[in-house]
């Protein structure tokens, strides 16, 4: 499979799922953006893109998850936020619950000292250029295309043509072909386990929007705490997010599972620290104070 034919193959994928022309011709024009900057791109972002890869299932540790104690729900009793922000900072509860922090107001409740310890070890952020760097990255570009891009390619042909037409999109050093690489087993694994769940169907694809955008959400609120950013400016932030996040899911549970499976998809398939996440997700979708639950997905 060349690499014209694997992108027109896909182009063509989505087709097939309903996009519009528009749609497909801005696909066209990322992918062709991404084949043409991979080299340079990989050589000048390796450093940072290992230092961000410690932090992909979590704001700050993933790995940490299957360590961190029982999830709670923490609130804030002197929250003054209005119903939709509240609303907007529980898009990122998967993360904040795991780690204990606030889910109905923009501080996270861990202090400016740790947040500023937090965002340097797992983001390499610390100073406000940084934090809006990465932030205005993971708004524009993110994670988005490449797991467009494994996911189509998984689903379209034979896995052994899916790693021909994923190394045709990898930056040429052997790391990230082999990350690219990885990260096709890690969602073919991450589907099985998924659909044994009960939290996909058969056929069903999650969305990733949310991978990138959660990590928006909480990186504000950080970014705050840490002296960052100003209250205002990471409140219009989060809210910027919220256009994007209705448009792309129907309700909180679609929401959490697409955000679950993301991070399997990067992190890898972990039995126990699944467990834990879903004890979280649950946690969440059923705790009577919880945001999720007191906050209508169509507020």
């Amino acid at each position: 499979m060349n690499q014209g034919n694997a992108t027109e193959q896909y182009l063509q994928q989505l087709r097939n799922m309903g996009f519009n022309e528009d749609m497909i011709e801005m696909y066209r024009k990322q992918m062709t953006q991404y084949v043409d900057v991979a080299n340079n791109w990989a050589s000048q972002m390796k450093d940072q893109q290992e230092t961000m890869a410690a932090a992909f299932g979590n704001v700050f540790a993933a790995g940490a998850a299957a360590e961190s104690p029982e999830p709670s729900i923490v609130l804030n009793p002197s929250s003054a936020l209005t119903n939709a922000e509240k609303w907007a900072i529980a898009c990122g509860a998967d993360v904040a619950v795991a780690n204990q922090q606030y889910l109905n107001d923009v501080p996270t409740g861990l202090g400016k000292q740790m947040c500023r310890e937090l965002l340097s070890d797992w983001w390499d952020i610390d100073s406000s250029e940084e934090l809006q760097e990465t932030i205005s990255w993971l708004k524009e570009e993110g994670h988005r295309l490449q797991y467009d891009t494994i996911c189509q390619a998984l689903n379209t042909v034979s896995v052994k043509e899916a790693k021909e037409f994923l190394r045709s999109f990898a930056a040429r050093s052997e790391e990230e072909e082999e990350t690219v690489i990885e990260r096709l087993r890690n969602m073919r694994d991450a589907l099985e386990l998924f659909r044994e769940e009960g939290l996909i169907a058969p056929g069903e694809q999650p969305d990733s929007l949310i991978w990138d955008y959660a990590r928006i959400i909480n990186l504000s609120r950080a970014g705050y705490d840490a002296g960052y950013m100003e209250y205002h400016e990471a409140l219009d932030t989060i809210m910027s997010c919220v256009p994007a996040i209705k448009a792309s899911y129907t309700s909180w549970k679609q929401l959490s599972v697409a955000y679950q499976f993301a991070r399997c998809v990067w992190n890898g398939v972990d039995e126990e620290a699944f467990k834990a996440f879903r004890k979280g997700m649950d946690l969440l979708l059923t705790h009577p104070e919880s945001p999720r639950v007191l906050l209508p997905w169509n507020l």
